[in-house]
């Protein structure tokens, strides 16, 4: 009985054993990715996405595609549907991070199943550790963004062709309609993921014809076809259009050969140069680092890929899931070798788990090697000290996230537009539009690019009464009652044109450092008399420069505005400094937005005039006007000129 019950008995151990390691791995991932999750960061980027994906879950918009990247080309939806998803249930930033985290988990999960079913324990937990803890990978996932979830994806179509590939493999049709899936999720994310799905997409109907598994196949493809079919629909209504920008940049000109894809891959394997993404010495300052882990670690993966190609050629059986493994790594950023297009790390993140799986496998059979004598010994002696060294390399990456975590949930590091307060303001505004529904908020903050950290909250609450101003660069008055907040790099001297008749409201205040006040005013008094009325609705009420008219010096301009929605389009306006008709400064601009302008505003608008080092004698001109933009085509006034004369000088 004793005998018989003995390898039931180890076999329970080693499913126990398997299981606890599992979710060791599974909770260090969790802590890495959720601890501190409030203090997640919002830029425009996630402006976008947020705003979008809020529309989606109040069932107001249902887009095609999502905004464009930088280099032109449009992406998919996806991510912001995704994030409509957790809208659904809780409608909190901090939700978003809690959904896109577990998804990753899951695919963790999955990872480590597959890897301990194809190849073994030992390389299940190495693979599963690295990637849990690279910190890349933790980077990418700390973020809402476009890319976020490509290596969560990326993990689950490789996770799922290795099921499928291993020697003891089980015929499940699910497995390959999961794989396709995921590779197909994983492209839609980040266009650059898509030769490598299409190699997926070749690859699982090799599968399918080899085992007779066309159910899932057909399964996996129309999924597919389902999530593709609203961004192949703006492929077709712009003329394909986006796919030959990507064909373009796909080619690189007369000898161009882009080595920076092995270069960003070896960071991306290593964890080099990731202390540089805060944009700030802090971390850096915080931390141990050990310079020469990143070459341990590439030599250690070069030694695996020497391993592995040897045992294919060894071992037939298994050669189907060791070429696998060593093509994933090898071809991802071969992909990008031809390509002109200006590489980032997060473009080859899809290039996750290969490297640690290889790693893994590596060790795996060093550590179940099976030959006695000196060698075989010298080989488990090896295995276990690279494991070793292994784990002590996933323990430091996870203390460099820890350091991290704290200095951002101090607030010393990152910027201070985070989840929680975000969160905190979209409850303040609601508060504040519910118990005056005839008023508005105006958020004063400062940003680079076309939208602010804070233009979601007007899609969050619902509400068109939510407008934002860049400060330092002027105001909106509208006629009825307002609140303005003062964000990140606003002050009061923004709010100069209504001081007189704006009072603090302390319980309204939001507490970051330093805290975001709220200043409400009443309905606004009367505008003053036009000095000019241009064709578009705007009329000019008011004109102060501040400055000489000084070589070196510098103009300060403040135009008060008066604006009639008679034809809404984007404008800039532009200030020029002439001496008879030479042009001698200038300086262009939106001032404000005009998507943020609405009927009956008035508008007050600052600009700079920097004036060259040398001016000569003459009678000098300041003129401003306002153009269509992108078409430049001027605004003409209603006396039919293309500007107004401000200010007039006289230099000897």
């Amino acid at each position: 009985m004793t005998k018989q019950s003995l390898p039931q008995q180890e076999n329970t151990a080693r499913r126990s054993t398997t299981l606890l390691v599992g979710l060791l791995i599974l909770l260090l991932a969790a802590v890495l990715r959720l601890s501190g999750f409030e203090e997640t960061p919002i830029g425009g980027d996630q402006t976008a996405i947020l705003a979008t994906a809020a529309e989606i879950a109040s069932f107001r918009s249902f887009p095609l595609v999502g905004s464009k990247s930088s280099a032109g080309v449009t992406f998919t939806a996806l991510p912001q549907y995704l994030v409509a998803l957790s809208l659904l249930l809780v409608r909190r930033v901090i939700a978003v991070r809690w959904f896109l985290s577990l998804l990753d988990l899951l695919s963790i999960a999955w990872l480590y199943r597959s890897v301990r079913q194809a190849i073994g324990f030992h390389a299940a937990w190495i693979s599963s550790l690295l990637y849990a803890t690279n910190p890349w990978v933790v980077e990418f996932l700390r973020w809402i963004w476009q890319p976020t979830l490509v290596a969560a994806f990326a993990v689950t179509t490789f996770a799922s062709f290795l099921w499928l590939l291993a020697p003891t493999r089980r015929k499940q049709t699910a497995v390959l309609a999961v794989g396709l899936v995921s590779a197909t999720l994983m492209w839609l994310l980040h266009l650059s993921a898509l030769p490598w799905a299409a190699i997926c997409l070749a690859l699982g109907f090799l599968i399918a014809w080899r085992r007779a598994l066309w159910r899932g196949f057909w399964t996996g493809v129309g999924v597919s076809l389902l999530l593709t079919f609203p961004y192949i629909l703006f492929l077709i209504k712009t003329s394909f259009a986006d796919s030959i920008s990507l064909l373009q940049a796909g080619i690189a000109g007369e000898g161009g050969w882009n080595i920076a894809a092995y270069l960003l891959a070896f960071e991306l394997i290593t964890g080099a140069g990731v202390l540089a993404t805060p944009r700030s010495p802090r971390w850096a300052e915080s931390v141990v680092w050990i310079p020469s882990a990143p070459k341990v670690l590439l030599t250690i993966l070069a030694l695996a890929f020497i391993v592995t190609i040897l045992r294919a050629l060894q071992r037939p059986r298994e050669r189907p899931l060791l070429l696998f493994v060593a093509t994933w790594l090898w071809l991802t950023p071969t992909l990008f070798l031809r390509s002109k297009v200006h590489l980032q790390h997060f473009y080859l993140s899809f290039l996750f788990p290969a490297p640690f799986v290889l790693i893994g496998n590596a060790v795996q059979g060093y550590l179940t090697h099976s030959r006695e004598g000196v060698l075989g010994r010298l080989g488990r002696i090896t295995g276990w000290l690279t494991a070793g060294l292994l784990l002590f390399l996933a323990l430091w990456w996870a203390s460099l996230w820890a350091i991290r975590i704290g200095l951002e949930e101090r607030g010393v590091l990152g910027p201070s537009t985070r989840a929680w307060l975000m969160d905190r303001t979209t409850v303040e505004v609601q508060r504040y539009l519910d118990a005056s529904p005839q008023c508005q908020v105006i958020i004063l903050t400062y940003f680079d690019g076309d939208l602010s950290p804070f233009d979601w909250v007007r899609s969050f609450v619902s509400n068109h009464r939510v407008r934002v101003v860049p400060a330092g660069q002027g105001l909106i008055i509208p006629r009825g009652c307002v609140c303005y907040m003062l964000g990140p790099q606003a002050s009061e001297a923004d709010l100069a044109p209504v001081s007189d008749r704006v009072e603090e409201r302390p319980d309204m205040c939001i507490p970051a450092t330093p805290p975001w006040r709220f200043f409400c005013a009443s309905t606004r008094e009367e505008a003053l008399d036009l000095l000019a009325e241009w064709q578009n609705g705007l009329s000019l009420l008011q004109v102060v420069l501040e400055g000489a008219l000084e070589p070196g010096g510098r103009l300060r301009v403040t135009y008060t505005w008066h604006y009639r929605e008679v034809n809404p389009q984007m404008y800039h306006f532009f200030n020029h400094l002439l001496r008879g008709e030479t042009l001698v400064a200038q300086v262009d601009g939106p001032g404000i937005p005009a998507w943020y302008w609405r009927d009956d505003d008035v508008l007050v608008t600052r600009f700079g005039l920097t004036l060259p080092a040398s001016l000569d004698p003459g009678e000098y001109q300041l003129r401003v006007g306002v153009y269509g933009w992108p078409s430049l085509e001027r605004v003409l006034l209603a006396d039919g000129n293309d500007a107004y004369e401000v200010g007039r000088w006289n230099i000897p």
